[in-house]
């Protein structure tokens, strides 16, 4: 009899699975405890399960609807507890019943805070899905976003800018993935032109006082490349995300696609960048270093994507005054 086939029964040690959990690290914890291989378990719960089953292991393409009703008799828990837990089950039920939406799978994944396991007695590394906002633990001011899991609540800033972070997710859903990836865009591209001086030596002064610690968890999350940068950008990063997420701010935003008068560009920069500047807490992101022009600054270039004024055609009633350098 295959092990698919056999009755399941209750394994003498039983896990209750964390929240958000990636299903490989799961089994993981629980082939462990049993001493067996995470593969021999997950032959127990179907057929169609992959020997190579790792910890990142969270697609159930060809598993079929059974296994989570077998992986509940052999765990205790109850199958609405393990639906609501893995979101790799999550997938399943939805593609089993046609009912719901189909759950995709995010892969933007990371190692739960250490110490929080710690306190329910789980000693092994966790990988669970990311939530939108989440890029350090409050409780114990430990970084998550990365494999170093470094201290960081003597830092200024990142405490407030996470509360700030998770208020922005709930205030503006329907932009904040677009605008998430522009600000982490522009804040990279401040951080690499030295566009923006003052906000330069503001991160330089973080970078100094974050210790370099090697990567915990190395062999089970990615590695980020930019894992510090992105620990010294942060509380600018979430600053100017409110800007960006907010469609009131959005709709200052110059259009691609017709022509405007340079007045009205010349206030639509004049307004985001004030805007900025009070929120970044700066004196002025106008003043350009030597041998940097303005039309390329990041925030300039997003207020306006064509990267500076379209002049008018000749039979068009628009005169331009000044260029957008001169304006600046």
């Amino acid at each position: 009899m295959e092990p698919w086939d056999a009755p399941a029964r209750l394994l003498p040690v039983a896990l209750q699975p964390v929240h958000g959990e990636v299903l490989g690290s799961y089994l993981h914890r629980l082939a462990a405890a049993n001493r067996m291989s995470s593969a021999r378990l997950g032959q127990y719960l179907s057929p169609h399960s992959n020997p190579l089953f790792t910890r990142r292991t969270d697609a159930l393409r060809r598993w079929t609807p059974t296994a989570l009703p077998r992986l509940a008799t052999m765990t205790g828990v109850p199958i609405d507890v393990l639906q609501r837990s893995l979101p790799a089950f999550a997938r399943l039920a939805a593609r089993a019943n046609g009912t719901g939406e189909p759950i995709h799978a995010h892969y933007d994944l990371y190692v739960v805070c250490r110490l929080c396991m710690l306190r329910h007695g789980i000693h092994e590394p966790v990988l669970a899905h990311m939530a939108p906002a989440l890029r350090l633990c409050r409780r114990h001011t430990i970084w998550l976003d990365g494999a170093c899991h470094p201290h960081v609540g003597h830092l200024d800033g990142l405490i407030k800018a996470q509360r700030q972070h998770f208020g922005l997710v709930r205030r503006f859903p329907d932009t904040i993935d677009m605008a998430t990836k522009e600000a982490e865009k522009l804040i990279r591209s401040w951080l690499i032109t030295n566009y923006q001086p003052v906000l330069q030596k503001r991160w330089q002064k973080r970078l100094v006082q974050l210790p370099r610690e090697e990567p915990r968890y190395s062999d089970v999350a990615r590695q980020r490349h930019d894992e510090w940068e992105r620990i010294v950008t942060y509380p600018e990063f979430v600053s100017l995300l409110g800007l960006i997420a907010d469609p009131r701010w959005r709709a200052h935003r110059i259009p691609t696609g017709r022509h405007v008068s340079i007045e009205d560009h010349r206030d639509a920069i004049s307004v985001i960048f004030a805007e900025a500047e009070r929120r970044l807490s700066v004196p002025t992101l106008r003043v350009m270093p030597e041998r940097r022009t303005f039309h390329n600054d990041p925030l300039f270039r997003w207020t306006n994507p064509r990267g500076r004024v379209h002049f008018p055609c000749r039979d068009e009633p628009h005169t331009v005054i000044r260029s957008p350098s001169q304006a600046g």
